[in-house]
């Protein structure tokens, strides 16, 4: 963060929709979009990427709700606090463990998500997860990658 950050945006973009693509590039960046670089990704990538985009989405929506409710309940227990009132606890936003059967399994939803995801995390992503003969550069490369990374 900061001046000195330094990143990189990626915009996966269907075939189908390049040519929109361009023209939002285009009315945002000027003449200057044509030197966007193209990067081809491999489709089984891409599905892994999305199964781990797809947890982080669960895992986020619950922190979400989560946060909503304690912003609220410090909001009113601060109000009433200035008033020299007393909060009943049913006032109180509840959080997804205190609400109905589906809000609880949302919540453990989550829980397992995140555990799920850190697992995946952990790993690097793989173009083949199975083949018929278990040798092959392929195979030693995506095996001597796994070793090399450390999770977190």
């Amino acid at each position: 963060m900061g001046e000195k950050a330094v990143g990189t945006s990626i915009s996966l973009v269907a075939p189908a929709e390049e040519r929109e693509h361009q023209k939002i590039c285009q009315s945002v960046l000027g003449e200057e979009s044509n030197k966007f670089e193209q990067a081809h990704i491999d489709g089984r990538l891409l599905s892994e990427a999305q199964e781990r985009a797809s947890l982080a989405t669960k895992i986020v929506s619950c922190n979400d709700f989560e946060s909503q409710a304690s912003k609220k309940n410090k909001w009113l227990l601060d109000a009433a606090n200035d008033a020299g009132l007393d909060v009943d606890d049913s006032m109180l936003e509840s959080s997804l463990l205190d609400g109905d059967k589906r809000d609880r399994q949302r919540f453990i939803e989550a829980k397992r998500a995140k555990e799920q995801l850190r697992q995946l995390l952990a790993k690097p992503m793989r173009k083949q997860h199975f083949g018929k003969f278990l040798s092959g550069a392929g195979l030693r490369e995506s095996i001597k990658a796994e070793k090399e990374v450390k999770p977190f």
